[in-house]
């Protein structure tokens, strides 16, 4: 019958997948080091990678957006701080804490698959948040996934690089005319990292700093 049922999206079982990773070649989640532990009934469990970001929260007041772009670029660049993690070494989020950090696995979607980014039912009983909003993945997609993780428990939670904190479910779409990855302001293609917010390059912004530069002319 194929992905599509009478026209409805279809989430990929198990065996959709591995044909898709393997046969078909044209999905690809890498390294999968334990598929028989990774590869659940409909989607793939994602571990935790070794960078993580936290905001320097002392340093700014808040962070304007109507700066010209390199000087908001440098706010949030120094407004960030880089963390990576050695073998077997704890990313220690406490209670109300906020820090980004990224999938392991290397992620790459053809144009008829879109993604779901969950957290584990596991580590959410603990207060683990692995996304506020972006748990959404665009057909075409390549890189790593930003996790913006989120203690809203009551004690400190010990992260480790390798641990699996996430899982990602895949929905079958009418083939995308424009992938991700050649869609005007995509931002956040072929990363390999945990990648900060680049807000500042939404066309919205543009629009608000030149009506600030006209004001400031008058």
């Amino acid at each position: 019958m194929g992905y599509l049922e009478r026209g409805k999206p279809m989430i990929l079982n198990e065996r959709d997948i591995i044909r898709r990773l393997l046969k078909k070649g044209d999905l690809v989640v890498t390294p999968i080091l334990y598929p028989e532990k990774q590869i659940g009934s409909t989607s793939i469990d994602l571990r935790l990678g070794t960078e993580f970001k936290v905001g320097r929260v002392t340093r700014y007041t808040h962070l304007e957006p109507r700066q010209k772009r390199e000087k908001i670029k440098s706010d949030v660049t120094k407004y960030t701080e880089d963390i990576h993690l050695a073998p077997m070494e704890p990313f220690v989020l406490h209670p109300n804490e906020f820090a980004l950090g990224a999938t392991l696995e290397y992620i790459k979607l053809p144009n008829d698959l879109a993604a779901r980014l969950e957290g584990r039912s596991t580590w959410g009983r603990l207060g683990l948040q692995i996304h506020s909003t972006a748990g959404f993945v665009d057909p075409g997609f390549e890189g790593v996934l930003t996790f913006e993780l989120q203690n809203v428990g009551k004690v400190p939670i010990p992260l480790y690089a390798g641990i699996r904190v996430a899982q990602i479910c895949f929905y079958s779409c009418n083939e995308s005319a424009v992938p991700y990855t050649e869609k005007e302001g995509a931002k956040y293609a072929h990363t390999t990292m945990a990648m900060g917010s680049l807000f500042f390059d939404d066309y919205e912004y543009e629009i608000i700093r030149n009506q600030g530069k006209r004001r400031r002319l008058k």
